[in-house]
C-alpha cells in the first residue's frame, strides 16, 4: 500500500528479466501498485517468479518481445482483459552493443530502434486506451545520456544506441504534446550509469545502484504532471540536455 494507505493504482513495467527493471517492480510493488511486469523470456526471470510468489495477486509478469509489434500487440491485450485504466507505464526495456562506422549495418539498426524506440512507442499506442481511462496517467520512458546531442563527447562506439535513444527522446516529446489534452503526462529519465548488465558494458565501475535509481525514478513520477510534461530529467532530479 501506499503511505496515505491506498493501493497507487495499475502499473506496467518493460524489460523486467533484471537489471533495473526488476528493481523497478520491487519499488513500484513497496508503494503499492498492482504491477505487470513485462519479460522477453518470463520463464528464465527468477526474481520475477519469486517476487510473485510473495505478492499473490499483486505482480504478474508477461511475456513482451519490444521488437514484434505482433508480440506487443498481444501482451497490450492480455493486460486490457485484466485492467480497466492503467496509472502508470514505465517503458525500461532497452538494448545495446557497441559498433563502429565499419561496422554498422541496416539490421543492427533495425533491431536497435525496434527495442528501444519503436517499441516503446507502439507498446504506449496500444496501452492508450487504459492510460487515457485512468484519468492522469504518466508514461516515464527510460533514456539514456547516450541520447542527448548536447552531451555526446565520448568517443565510445555506440551509433546505434544513441541515435535510438535520442529517437526515444523525440517520441516522448512527440507523446507529451498530443497526450497533454487527456491528462496524460510524458516524462523521459537518463537513469545513471548503473550496476547492471548493461552498465559494465561501459566500465569496470558503474557508479550507480539500479535500487537507487528506481528510487529516484518514482519521485520523478510522483512530480510529473501536465506542467512539467515532455522534458528530459537525470534520475537525481536536474534536467537533462537534449
Amino acid at each position: 500500500m501506499s503511505a496515505r494507505g491506498k493501493a497507487a493504482g495499475n502499473a506496467v513495467v518493460t524489460g523486467c528479466d533484471y537489471g533495473l527493471g526488476a528493481d523497478l517492480v520491487r519499488e513500484a510493488l513497496r508503494r503499492g501498485y498492482r504491477v505487470f511486469a513485462g519479460c522477453l523470456r518470463p520463464s528464465r526471470a527468477r526474481e520475477m517468479r519469486r517476487l510473485e510468489r510473495i505478492h499473490p495477486g499483486r505482480l504478474a509478469a508477461f511475456k513482451v518481445d519490444m521488437s514484434s509489434e505482433t508480440g506487443i500487440r498481444k501482451a497490450a491485450a492480455g493486460i486490457r482483459r485484466k485492467i480497466t485504466k492503467l496509472d502508470l507505464l514505465i517503458n525500461n526495456a532497452g538494448i545495446c552493443f557497441y559498433d563502429r562506422l565499419d561496422k554498422l549495418n541496416f539490421r543492427d539498426f533495425q533491431r536497435m530502434f525496434a527495442v528501444n524506440a519503436f517499441g516503446p512507442a507502439c507498446f504506449a499506442r496500444h496501452l492508450h486506451p487504459l492510460l487515457r481511462a485512468a484519468g492522469r496517467a504518466k508514461i516515464v520512458n527510460i533514456s539514456s545520456e547516450a541520447g542527448s546531442l548536447a552531451k555526446t563527447t565520448s568517443h565510445r562506439t555506440i551509433y546505434a544506441y544513441g541515435a535510438s535513444k535520442a529517437a526515444l527522446n523525440m517520441l516522448s516529446r512527440r507523446m507529451a504534446a498530443e497526450l497533454a489534452k487527456e491528462g496524460i503526462s510524458v516524462l523521459a529519465v537518463h537513469p545513471g550509469w548503473m550496476r547492471t548488465p548493461m552498465g559494465y558494458m561501459g566500465g569496470k565501475n558503474p557508479a550507480q545502484d539500479p535500487a537507487d535509481s528506481a528510487r529516484d525514478i518514482f519521485k520523478l513520477a510522483d512530480r510529473l504532471s501536465v506542467a512539467t510534461t515532455g522534458r528530459f530529467f537525470d534520475h537525481r532530479g536536474p534536467r537533462f540536455p537534449w
